[in-house]
């Protein structure tokens, strides 16, 4: 092979993975394109810059509670006083970045809060959007699990361990008819407009719940449980397997199911 066409090939293969870089970093983010506005950060460099930023966890309580970075200060971004709560922190124009972060690569809270700090004038925002599980696995030292320090990555919950707590619709009716069986909709009332047509179904938020279980409250019995769209129960099995539940299921896709099997009243 010639010099000039071996140049050539190499100049093609250069220019090739030029194109292609963009892509690349991008593998992995489906939000990034949707959130191209906001600047993102990545683990590494949250873990060099740790103790130079702020990071906020936007996400609800029980996912804060059951996991979080270390230094995270909790502001929901669901919050109607998020902004005001973020002006608390710093000024809109300091240096001193902040951080946003919630669940992972799929998890919009984190752009979402980014994009809102933005538009009322903060500067220097950024969203870690590898996560929070990233995050414990990379460094397990500065996040806590459980309340515990630093976080224990064999107590992660796969999700092949939470899609096997997970039922359908007619299963789940099914087990509700059966005795010693507790059947428990964990969502706020707020968010129960329409009510899955369960037997024996009870209402009880996931913040009375965690408090239940600890107490044992449901101990020897099958325990039943959705939520609004299956996301919430992901959290809540944390506290189940920490409080030795093993007998328990989860409503595949929460009340959404019982909507798409016309059972909502």
């Amino acid at each position: 092979m010639s010099k000039g066409l071996l140049s050539k090939m190499l100049f093609g293969l250069v220019c090739f993975l030029m194109a292609a870089a963009p892509v690349l970093a991008e593998e992995g983010y489906p939000l990034r394109a949707e959130f191209a506005k906001v600047k993102y950060i990545t683990t590494d460099t949250l873990k060099r810059d740790y103790k130079k930023v702020i990071i906020v966890d936007v996400r609800s309580k029980l996912e804060f509670d059951v996991i979080h970075i270390n230094k995270a200060i909790h502001i929901p971004v669901a919050k109607a006083t998020f902004t005001k709560e973020l002006e608390n922190l710093r000024s809109k124009t300091a240096a001193e970045p902040i951080v946003f972060y919630c669940n992972g690569h799929t998890c919009k809270k984190a752009y979402e809060a980014a994009e809102q700090a933005m538009d009322q004038g903060f500067h220097n925002v950024f969203a870690y959007d590898a996560g929070i599980h990233e995050w414990t696995i990379a460094n397990p030292d500065k996040a806590t699990l459980m309340g515990k320090t630093p976080a224990a990555k064999d107590k992660l919950i796969s999700h092949e361990a939470l899609a096997k707590r997970k039922i359908s619709f007619a299963e789940f009716k099914k087990r509700a008819e059966k005795d010693d069986v507790v059947v428990i909709d964990i969502r706020e009332p707020f968010q129960r407009k329409e009510i899955p047509q369960l037997p024996k179904l009870r209402n009880i938020p996931s913040d009375r719940l965690v408090q239940l279980l600890a107490a044992k409250e449901f101990k020897g019995k099958q325990l039943l449980i959705t939520d609004a769209v299956g996301k919430q129960v992901e959290w809540l099995q944390y506290y189940l397997e920490n409080n030795g539940y093993k007998n328990y299921y989860f409503l595949d896709k929460g009340a959404l199911s019982a909507d798409e099997a016309g059972a909502l009243k």
